[in-house]
């Protein structure tokens, strides 16, 4: 890979953004209900038009540096306190790949097997990945992208039988609830992790294309999501849904071809797997980014916060009432630092830029 090229941001959008809302959709479930697919459908336009925005702003002022858009926006001070926040936020995402990984594969494959044991296995090899810089990143994102939708598409055929399309409907039966709309809010929150990228972006040399690759990324998480959400809920009635923690993995049991040929559950791993690991190492490095861009360095520094994140993720993931109350709260964490606030400074940097264009334009003329 001689370059990275905003065809490669794309497969990094798709590895930040996808899994979280495949493995734990009853977050949100629990407030949407029976409405939650359409709750779902609405966060997706939001996703898409945010970070394009971001995006298009980014290219259209030459500014691929966020954190100098940030201090361009309000100031060196504030922007730096925001960037702290963004950098804690990715520190968070570390914690929620780690645990969510441990804790499903121990809850619902391999129960006998402690969950620090999947912390060791999960976070100690992503060191290696971590720390052989972008080009590996970048290569390990694609390979388990392309086999992520292999299995997806698998999986969607192999599960279309037992999906009852009823269980959808009625919608709105109460009317528009306030559950509805803080179902809009937590997975909007969760497809907003896609701002993980935000720190790859000055790497890119060529722009040209980079919203129609992000778009074509974009589209392809949100198809995902979609599908992946209203699937579940034409498996399971609502009701039910509710009560499981991964409902993805329990709906893969229905597959079965003469009553013992069942195979489900291996998409499904591939999936969750291969799909913690990917968020993980793209944050890991988009972490490192943001430290050096705050003048943090150090050669211990992966090693050190991979230390702190298995202490902390192995009494995060050993208790599932635990582990879902993280998830609540990383939801609304990321909606803050990865939607709110890079929205808002996005806006606040167009409008100084565009007046700062236009004075210059005057000025010329003049």
């Amino acid at each position: 890979m001689d370059k990275f090229t905003s065809r490669h941001f794309a497969f990094l959008i798709m590895g930040a953004s996808i899994v979280s809302m495949k493995t734990y959709p009853t977050i949100f479930t629990r407030d949407g209900m029976r409405d939650t697919w359409i709750a779902v459908m609405i966060s997706t336009v939001i996703f898409i038009a945010y970070f394009l925005f971001i995006l298009y702003t980014c290219r259209k002022f030459k500014c691929q540096n966020f954190y100098e858009l940030y201090c361009e926006a309000v100031g060196k001070p504030f922007g730096t306190f925001f960037i702290i926040l963004f950098a804690g936020a990715l520190f968070l995402t570390l914690i929620e790949s780690a645990s969510a990984e441990a804790n499903s594969m121990h809850t619902n494959m391999l129960m006998e097997t402690p969950t620090w044991m999947f912390l060791l296995f999960f976070a100690i090899p992503a060191i290696y990945t971590v720390g052989r810089d972008k080009v590996a990143i970048v290569t390990v994102t694609m390979i388990g992208i392309v086999l992520i939708c292999m299995a997806g598409i698998n999986l969607a055929m192999l599960t279309a039988e037992y999906k009852r399309i009823d269980l959808l409907f009625p919608i709105f039966e109460n009317g528009l609830t306030s559950g509805f709309f803080i179902a809009i809010l937590e997975s909007l929150g969760l497809y907003a992790t896609v701002a993980i990228t935000l720190p790859y972006l000055a790497d890119i040399k060529d722009n040209k294309k980079l919203l129609k690759h992000a778009l074509i990324g974009m589209i392809i998480v949100a198809q995902m999501e979609v599908v992946a959400t209203s699937g579940v809920m034409m498996s399971f009635d609502i009701k039910y849904l509710n009560t499981m923690a991964y409902p993805k993995l329990l709906q893969t049991q229905l597959v079965q071809y003469m009553r013992f040929l069942e195979s489900g559950e291996l998409y499904v791993m591939l999936q969750i797997l291969g799909g913690w690991y990917l968020k993980y190492v793209i944050s890991f490095y988009a972490l490192l980014r943001v430290l050096a861009l705050l003048n943090f360095r150090s050669k211990f520094s992966i090693n050190i916060i991979t230390l702190v994140v298995i202490i902390i993720s192995y009494f995060v993931s050993e208790n599932l009432f635990v582990l879902f109350r993280y998830f609540n709260i990383y939801a609304y964490v990321s909606l803050f630092n990865f939607a709110i606030v890079p929205t808002i400074m996005t806006i606040i940097f167009y409008i100084k830029s565009s007046a700062k264009t236009k004075q210059s334009q005057e000025a010329s003329l003049s």
